[in-house]
């Protein structure tokens, strides 16, 4: 007979050696991505905290990122899928810093729960979308695919724990394949996307181009 306490435990700790082995690799990509980073020769025109600042706040809004002003929809779709994701991981966290935190406010419980749901039809939109279009088609190779696949493999075992379908050992499962793969694919682009766009609006301060007029 199986030992059903020993078997939770051991896929707590594959979980957060999944964790582990993300962090510490990411963190390698990151080092190893400044290692040639150009040294500003200018003289300096403006502040770097600034310029970071701007970047991630005005330079994001409809009037001045491109994929918001054109295509509405995708974007806030995009969004609520990356929300989902996001509460997913605080999920994963919460089981494995304590198994017991279960206990949360009913209505809390069925925001989170219609979130991860909704965040799921959102990534096999975007699966969906990827697939029939002809112009995406001819863009995406194997890992765009794949990529989206863990993705919404993650949000609906998310969603499917929620609700009481899945044990938190079987999501824990479904989350270790997700950090797993994160610095190996396109999945990197959770760390990458804050770090370059924190360096690009930190050289644009320091050459005064940022804060632009809002």
């Amino acid at each position: 007979m199986y030992d059903l306490k020993r078997m939770n435990e051991t896929v707590r700790i594959i979980a957060s050696v999944s964790i582990v082995w993300a962090v510490i690799a990411l963190f390698v990509q990151w080092i190893q991505s400044r290692a040639q980073d150009r040294k500003e020769y200018g003289v300096k025109a403006g502040s770097v905290i600034k310029g970071i600042i701007y970047n991630f706040t005005w330079a994001m809004t409809p009037r001045h990122k491109e994929s918001m002003r054109l295509y509405p929809i995708e974007f806030i779709i995009g969004v609520l899928m990356h929300v989902g994701i996001f509460l997913a991981i605080v999920r994963v966290l919460l089981i494995l810093i304590n198994p017991q935190i279960t206990q949360i406010s009913q209505i809390m419980q069925i925001v989170i729960t219609i979130l991860l749901g909704i965040a799921a039809l959102c990534g096999l939109y975007q699966f969906l979308r990827r697939v029939l279009s002809k112009e995406l088609r001819a863009l995406s190779c194997f890992d765009d695919y794949l990529a989206i696949i863990i993705t919404i493999d993650f949000l609906i075992a998310a969603f499917m724990h929620e609700i009481g379908f899945l044990s938190p050992p079987i999501f824990l499962i479904h989350a270790t394949v997700v950090f797993i793969y994160l610095p190996i694919g396109k999945l990197k682009h959770a760390l990458f996307f804050f770090i370059a766009r924190a360096e690009f609006g930190a050289r644009l301060g320091y050459r005064g181009t940022y804060p632009g007029k809002s």
